[in-house]
């Protein structure tokens, strides 16, 4: 499990969506810096991605859920992005000074994503072409 190159894809995105969204800033406001905790639609989600992240790590042995898995993961990122940007632009209107560096970690994380779903896939390419050398 530890071997495979998509496991610690899956990995760096649970751990980015899941530890490190709470210790970023997401937007900057008068008031002073919001994250993760000041936002629970937000918070939700973010939880909800990271779980599938570790999901989708752990079904090492079912490949084609592992894919399913991280396509579905990338649709719900995609998802946060748009409220993200949704949000930044109803509360905050075009102001690039009030975004912070944790509006891009899903973006990231559809990157890492998309990476170990390349991988997974090339490992059941592999195995279908050595079943059919037997």
């Amino acid at each position: 499990m530890i071997q495979r190159i998509q496991t610690l894809y899956f990995g760096a995105s649970g751990l980015i969506m899941g530890l490190l969204s709470f210790f970023v800033s997401f937007f900057q406001s008068e008031t002073g810096r919001k994250t993760l905790v000041d936002y629970p639609i937000f918070l939700t989600l973010f939880i909800l991605s990271a779980i599938l992240s570790f999901v989708a790590l752990f079904m090492f042995k079912k490949r084609q859920l592992q894919v399913v898995l991280g396509r579905l993961n990338i649709i719900l990122l995609f998802i946060v992005i748009g409220f993200l940007f949704y949000f930044w632009y109803e509360n905050f209107g075009t102001d690039p000074k009030s975004l912070g560096i944790g509006i891009f970690l899903p973006i990231v994380s559809v990157v890492l994503i998309s990476l170990a779903n390349r991988g997974v896939m090339q490992d059941e390419m592999m195995i279908r072409a050595a079943d059919r050398l037997r």
